[in-house]
Formats: structure tokens, sequence, C-alpha cells
């Protein structure tokens, strides 16, 4: 129940049998492979002096992978054009890869014909976007003749006359009064008033009118004057060699035609179909088989002897053993621990109790190899700050069947049957403390709305212990004592982190001295809110005193000279510097305010909702109806919002407010050479 023990291996066997081997070992699943060059070629550590010059990379080459990938991927993508792949619940959820039998995997590497299909399908592809490209034309086309399909003259007319100008635009109505007012405008050119301006095949706003406007060349800065005084906009006219209307009607055909092109390539797609499932299943092998050839990248040869190395599980080393013993005679293999300053992948491996919480350590960042999991210590809390935050024992039944529901859909899947595992725990959790706290569907319960001493309202009534919209400060002072626990265990474990690598400086000026001051910063911050009994008062004091001078004496250890030292002990005390503060303390602990102020708002929407059912009811034949509509709606809503702001605020509490006192991630995961594929996992037969 801990991070997995890891092993070096170096396997030696003869060049003839390189291409097997790295196939038996991608069959495995039990070796991440690392580069040997680094260690038998190319720059060669001086243990080896000249040895690694004999050796030298195969030159692998993914372009057969690449090429059928392709090919796979454009006939699903004309099929995800056409034919979306609808989603189920679960998939609609997270991502669910494609579950693959060997059987399965075989017939459609076997008997798939690809080659054919993608001629077929390319040939398809290549008509779709061009008939894409044609439609876009037509209809771009259309945009700019759309609002001008009225006009009853050929547009390309207006540009024939030599030593006439005609303008086409719009100006406000009283605009028209202007140029007629205006002598001089009225002799140098013509207007003819037209139909109200079109944008988009809807009139424009206000009182603007389309103007169809004549004159003489020579005349053309005069004419401009007039026009702008009388707010004339000139409209650019699309280019047509004949009237809007007959260019317009003749693009509609072109775009009917095209369309019609697309609804026949829609009816041959349509015979992919049942082809869908195969090319998903050929691209997860092709993915797979590029990692293999990717894989044999790493690997080195001399002109006997292939080399691989990488790391695997200790617990896997015999099955290894055992495969090169049986396959490979005259193989050898070399097993031994990772140097201090490798970096090795983390692997961990956990009982199924605790297994689901592990999804939250991945989100996070794996621990480092050389330190702990922090999944079994964190089981407790996160359940308990969700069940608090959700704190509805309905919302919890619920939660527990959906949860149950999707572990029954996800079996094959692990991380998504871990998900829902994690979620039906926090079901139980949300139950509990539901009950603790005494909501119900908020107060659904009650005798307003489900009679006089019914049978839930008296379960309820005995399982509860304290209502905190009756008592909220005793609540919040509870949730102040789960987080200032919560900081203490942090500390601890910090302690435990360093004791395991054997850093008693760390354990003792680190993490002891501040769960030596923190206990007696509370006593003394307590006393100024609530009275204080003096014996404890003054043993708060003096516990506060010694940590605090321990901390001023072992927290600038690292600076230099006495004055940089005490100096920097003392600004450690804030939390400026040093690994932790009494300022980060206090907010840190404050943060669990939140635990009520969700538990709350999760009790008191679903109230609200009650309320409004509850008024909805006494409405004459249609209330009832309303009333039930109305408390499933507004509680499914509830269910869903204040299920995620459980589960991110929990999260929160555990990232932000507690691993910062002992945790950091960020190590690579173990990956060992196998069928990994994004997309798909292939089902082992036992």
């Amino acid at each position: 129940m801990a991070i997995d023990s890891m092993k070096k291996v170096t396997i030696l066997c003869q060049v003839t049998a390189a291409q097997r081997l790295i196939k038996t070992v991608h069959g495995l699943s039990l070796v991440e492979l690392t580069d040997a060059m680094a260690q038998y070629g190319g720059v060669t550590p001086p243990a080896h002096g000249d040895a690694g010059d004999a050796f030298r990379r195969d030159e692998v080459s993914s372009e057969e992978c690449d090429r059928h990938l392709a090919k796979a991927n454009l006939i699903l993508g004309l099929l995800d054009v056409f034919f979306p792949e609808k989603q189920g619940f679960i998939a609609g959820l997270a991502p669910v890869p494609l579950a693959i039998e060997p059987e399965e995997l075989d017939h459609a590497i076997h008997q798939f014909d690809l080659d054919s299909q993608y001629a077929v399908a390319v040939e398809l592809d290549e008509v779709y976007r061009r008939t894409e490209r044609t439609i876009s034309e037509v209809e771009a086309q259309l945009k700019d003749l759309i609002p001008f399909a009225d006009l009853p003259f050929n547009v390309g007319d207006m540009a024939k006359p030599q030593r006439t100008r005609i303008l086409f635009g719009s100006m406000p109505a009283k605009g028209l009064d202007v140029l007629e007012q205006d002598s001089e405008a009225s002799q140098l050119l013509a207007w003819e008033k037209m139909a109200p301006v079109q944008t988009a095949g809807k009139s424009s706003k206000g009182d603007a009118v389309r103007v169809l406007v004549a004159y003489q060349r020579e005349n053309e800065s005069a004419v401009r004057a007039a026009l702008a005084s009388a707010g004339f906009e000139e409209i650019l006219l699309p280019a047509a060699s004949a009237r809007v209307a007959d260019r317009i009607s003749e693009l509609q055909g072109d775009l009917d035609e095209a369309q019609g092109h697309v609804r026949d390539i829609e009816s041959k797609v349509k015979a992919f179909e049942d082809c869908r499932r195969p090319l998903k299943v050929l691209r997860a092998f092709w993915e797979s088989k590029k990692t293999l050839y990717q894989a044999r990248a790493n690997a080195v040869n001399g002109k006997w002897v292939h080399i691989l190395t990488g790391y695997i599980r200790e617990k896997d080393v015999e099955q290894l053993d055992e495969m090169l013993k049986r396959d490979f005679p005259t193989a050898s293999m070399q097993v031994e621990d990772p140097a201090a300053d490798d970096d090795v992948p983390v692997s961990i491996s956990l009982p199924p109790l605790v297994r689901p919480i592990q999804m939250l350590i991945n989100l996070y960042g794996l621990p480092n190899y050389r330190s702990f999991d922090p999944s079994p210590f964190m089981v407790v809390n996160f359940y308990l700050f969700f069940g608090i935050c959700f704190s509805d024992m309905a919302y919890g039944i619920m939660l527990v069947a959906l949860s149950w529901y999707i572990m029954s859909k996800t079996r094959q899947y692990e991380s998504l049957y871990n998900f829902a595992k994690l979620l039906l725990f926090c079901g139980f959790s949300t139950i509990i403390f539901g009950g603790l706290l005494g909501s119900f569907f908020g107060d659904l319960y009650t005798a307003q709305y489900m009679g006089e001493n019914n049978l839930l309202l008296r379960f309820m009534s005995t399982v509860r212990v304290i209502d905190p919209l009756e008592k909220p400060v005793v609540v919040l002072v509870m949730a102040l004592f789960i987080g200032m626990m919560n900081q203490f265990y942090g500390i601890a474990l910090k302690i435990y982190g360093a004791l395991r690598r054997g850093d008693k400086a760390e354990a003792i000026c680190d993490g002891l001295t501040w769960l030596v001051i923190l206990p007696g910063f509370v006593v003394l911050i307590s006393s100024a809110f609530v009275p204080v009994p003096k014996a404890l008062l003054n043993v708060g004091l003096v516990v506060f005193f010694i940590g605090a001078a321990a901390l001023v004496l072992t927290q600038g250890r690292a600076s230099k000279g006495i004055v940089g030292k005490v100096m920097t002990g003392l600004i450690s005390l804030y939390g400026v510097v040093g690994t932790y503060g009494l300022t980060a303390f206090i907010g840190d602990t404050m943060s669990y305010c939140r635990l009520l102020a969700l538990g709350l708002t999760t009790s008191i929407i679903g109230i609200s909702f009650n309320m409004i059912a509850g008024l909805l009811r006494p409405v004459p034949v249609a209330g009832i109806v309303l009333f039930i509509l109305v408390v499933i709606v507004g509680h499914l809503f509830n269910f869903a919002i204040s299920v995620l702001g459980a589960f991110v605020h929990s999260m929160r509490l555990i990232f932000v407010e507690w691993f910062g006192r002992f945790y950091s991630g960020g190590a690579k995961p173990f990956a060992p050479l196998g069928f990994n594929s994004r997309s798909a996992i292939l089902v082992k037969k036992n």
C-alpha cells in the first residue's frame, strides 16, 4: 500500500532476436524503456572507456503507422461529419476508451480491408471538400446580393454611360427636402427615390430612404458637396451582369445543386457506419504500433548484442525473468536499484478501498519516488470535507445510486470506475452528515410538506445531532476546529516524510517546532474571544514562547552570520520565509469556514425550492402537479450544483490548505511499453 519499489533493468540478447524481444516486451507491458544510448553509446561514462563507440541506434521510421493512421482517421472524420456518434450517459461524463478483445483486434488487423475502404473514402472526401468550398462561395455571393434583390434595373448598366455618372445610396428622408430646396443641386443632378434601405433582408432603422442619383461627370465636385450636405451615403453595388434578382435565382440553383451533391455523398458515407468500430480498433492498433517503433529507437545494437534498458516494478521482475528464460534462453538480464540521482518513474499500488482517492493524487501530481504516497492519509479528511459540504441525506442516496450505476457500466475502464467509486464513498459520507445535520431534500420531511408525525420526520429527528441553521456559530467553531486539526495533521505528515528520508533536522526544525508553537498560539488567539482558564492561558504562553524561540533559532539555519540567522528566524514566524507561518496558519484555518458555508448553501437552496413548491400547492387542480414538478426540478438542480461545489472545495482544502504543509508532486508516472492507445484498452485474458 505504497509507492511500488522500482528496479533498473538491462536486457542483452543476440542482435538477430532484437525485434522479437521488443515485441514480446511490448506484449507483457511490464517495462518502461529508457534511452540505452545514454549509457552504452554516444557519450559514454568513463567507466565504459571507449566501449560505447561500438554501439549504435537502429534507424526507426513510423511512416507505415502514420500512413495507416491517416487512412483510418480520414474515414472516421467523414463519419463524424455526417453521422456523429451518439454518446451515452457514461461517455458524456468522461471519455470512455474502447475496450478491445484480442480476437476482435486480430480480426480487424487481418480481415478488414482498410486500403479499399480508404480508396472510396478519399474520393468522397475530395468531392465533399470541393462541394463545401462551392457552397461557401455561393452563400457569400448570396449574402452580398440579397439586400439588393428588389432593384428593378441591371446593375451592370450603371457603368455604361460615358458622360454621366450614376450613384446608388441612402440618405435621411429629410435630405431629399434639402436637395429640392437647393436650386443649384436641382440643376446639377437628378434623383429617384426607391424602396426603404434593406440590410440582410431587413429594413433599416430610422427614416432612411434609398436614392438613385445621376449627374454629369464634370460636375463631380459640386454634386458630391451637395449630396454630403443632404446626408447621402453611397452604397457600393455588387458586380452583376444582369438584374440582381436573376443572379440570385441563378446562384440559388447552384446552391441547390451543390447541396444535392452533399446529400449524395452523405448516402455513400453511410455505408461506412458499420466500419466505425473496426476502424477505431485499427487506429488504436497503429497508435500502439507507433509507440513500439519509437521504443526501438531507445535500444542500442553492437555487432553481436542488442541492449534494452528501462525500469520495472520489483514485483514484476520474476515474470520478466521467466519470459526471458522461456523465450530467449540466450538472453541475460541485469537488475539493480536506481541511483540516487535517477529520475525514477512512479507506480502506486493501493487496496480497493483506498484506490479511488488516487485520482486526486493524479490530478495534483505524483509524489517523488523517494517520498511517500499521501493517498491512505487523505481518505478520512477528503470524505469528511465532502460529506459536510454536501450534507443532505437524500442527495447522498442519489449520489450513491448514480455512482453505483456508473460503476456497473465501467468495470473494465479502471480510471472511470475508480472515479465512480470515489463518488460512491462520497455519497455514503453525505448520507451520514446529512442525517447528523438534519437535511433530507432540505426540510421536505417536515410537517408542512409531509404531514404531522410522518415516519421520515421521526427518523430525521432521531438521527439529527445539530441544525446548522439554528446554531451556525457552533457549527462554524466545529469547522474551524476541523481546520486546525487538519493543519496539525499535515505538519505531522511533514515530520513523517522527513524521517523517512533520514532528515532529522528538518523533522524537528520545520515540523516539530510548529507543532509546539501552534497550540500555544491557538490558546492565545482564543483568549481574545472567549474566557480561557488562567492555568491554560499560562500553559499556552509558555508553549508559544518555547516554540517561537525554537523557530527563531532554527529557521534561519541556512543563512550566513548570527544576525542573518536570527532575522530570518523572526521573519519566519510571520510566514514570509521558512516552511510555514502564523499568518498562513490563520488563513488556512479560516478557509475551513467553507465547510459551514457550502453545507448551509445546500440546505438553504433546497429549503427555498420547497417553499416555492409549497406556495404553488394551494393552486386549484394543478397545485399538486406544480408542487411535485418544482420539487423534482429544483432539487435536481441543487443536487447538480452542490455536488460540483462540494467536490471542488473539498479538493481545494486538500490541495491548497493541506498539501502545502508536507507534499509536492510532479513525478512522472510509470508508463510500461504496451498497448498504449489513448482511445482504447486491450482486454487481457486471465
